[in-house]
């Protein structure tokens, strides 16, 4: 990825998370309302986007180079941060569309890009199967 393409996708992510932030502190209700409702939300998402325990394997192999819990645990982590921050952004007001969800997977890859050292393109693949998730999250956050 060019440095231009890194600064416009960090400042992208950046300008989410503000988004969210900034929805968060200005929303009507409490704290402790407000992390309700991501957490139910999140919950749903997750449900949602479940996939069989042989699927799942297959993609931590596929990531990773092969399966082990660490690698299904990173796997799994990595997941429930993309979940986590569309459930924020949604709660938060913003309009969730197939780009934004695709940059919240990138950003959101990017932040654990030190867990892919061992492998040679296991970020850009972690990437392509969250986002082939998109259709059920859509469906998860109607």
């Amino acid at each position: 990825m060019s440095k231009n393409k890194g600064g416009m996708l960090f400042a992208g992510v950046i300008g989410v998370l503000a988004g969210a932030l900034g929805g968060l502190l200005l929303a009507p209700q409490t704290g402790r309302e407000t992390r309700r409702k991501i957490a139910k939300l999140a919950a749903e998402i997750s449900n949602t986007i479940k996939t069989d325990t042989d699927v799942t394997k297959n993609r931590v192999a596929d990531i990773y180079g092969k399966f082990s819990n660490d690698a299904f645990e990173r796997y799994n982590k990595i997941k429930n941060s993309v979940v986590g921050k569309v459930a924020s952004l949604k709660t938060a007001g913003e309009e969730i569309s197939k780009e934004k969800f695709s940059e919240v997977v990138d950003g959101v890859v990017s932040e654990f890009k030190t867990d892919f050292e061992e492998t040679k393109d296991g970020a850009e693949k972690i990437g392509t199967y969250l986002k082939k998730d998109w259709e059920k999250v859509k469906k998860a956050l109607v």
